[in-house]
């Protein structure tokens, strides 16, 4: 008589049955998911389709609202014709070059400040971490009147430094760059040190090169803030010269006697399209980042 083994009773639904399970729940998640998408990109969708059409059509299809309104009425380019003839392209390279150069020396001050406070010690390093944590929890339009005052009186109003000086030392950046540098195993380091690498070498060497995460995220976030500044262009350098995106934007299309809606748009939908095709693609450096900044204090 040769034993057998029992025959194996089923302790819990099987795979199909849980996945199967987990796609009727998640069926509501999806639903809402899909609806709030398109409460947030109908009016984005709408002012994309109103910029490509003319002023006198904007409104045709809206009161009472037609899914014809997403369409263009009438297509044509002339509204984004007419705003880089009045020197919107103008404003959008002022854009690029201060928020490239100001993401580069925020990546710099970072970088180092970042170091500093995570592997050495020196005197007063908790008072200038509190400081560099109290950056993050002032309300900006608390400092705006202070920093004015500082750039006016050294004669710094309508010039480049007024619009990248002041956003440098970017306290955002500083404490990503701190929290990721104090997750980096000290071996490493030690092991460089050890074969004579200086501290700077070091940093370059083995720091940085592990580091391209949160330099990403720091790149995006300081980026779209100077892409997306209007009141601090708007104080320290109004002239045309100087003109930013954002600026540039809030003064197309209005006159004392008119609104050129299809103007507005066209401006509008460039200001927008711009930062979310470098966010899309970057996201995912975004959101790992964000996440291990906070694993470790």
């Amino acid at each position: 008589m040769t034993d057998r083994l029992p025959a194996a009773t089923p302790t819990g639904p099987s795979f199909a049955q849980r996945l199967a399970k987990i796609r009727w729940t998640a069926i509501p998640i999806y639903v809402a998911l899909i609806l709030l998408a398109i409460i947030v990109l109908l009016p984005l969708e709408w002012i994309m389709a109103s910029s490509f059409t003319t002023t006198e059509t904007v409104f045709k299809n809206v009161l009472p609202f037609s899914f014809r309104a997403l369409l263009p009425e009438e297509f044509t380019l002339d509204a984004y014709r007419e705003i880089f003839d009045s020197g919107f392209g103008r404003a959008i390279l002022n854009t690029l070059g201060v928020a490239i150069v100001t993401v580069i020396g925020c990546l710099v001050v970072g970088i180092t400040a970042g170091f500093a406070f995570a592997r050495f010690e020196f005197r007063f390093k908790g008072f200038f971490w509190v400081l560099v944590l109290l950056s993050l929890m002032v309300p900006y339009e608390a400092t705006v009147i202070p920093s004015y005052s500082m750039v006016n009186d050294i004669g710094w109003t309508n010039t480049w430094q007024a619009l990248i000086v002041p956003a440098l030392a970017n306290g955002t950046v500083i404490f990503l760059f701190r929290q990721f540098f104090a997750e980096i195993p000290q071996e490493l380091l030690d092991a460089a040190r050890s074969d004579g690498a200086s501290w700077p070498r070091a940093m370059v060497g083995v720091v940085i090169p592990l580091s391209l995460p949160v330099i990403v995220t720091s790149s995006v976030l300081v980026f779209l803030s100077q892409w997306n500044s209007f009141f601090w262009p708007m104080l320290v350098a109004p002239d045309q010269d100087f003109r930013m995106v954002q600026v540039a934007v809030s003064m197309i299309g209005v006159s004392q006697q008119t609104t050129n809606w299809d103007l507005m748009f066209a401006s509008s939908t460039i200001a927008a399209v711009v930062p979310l095709l470098l966010v899309l693609p970057l996201q995912r450096f975004y959101i790992s980042s964000l996440v291990s900044s906070g694993v470790k204090g």
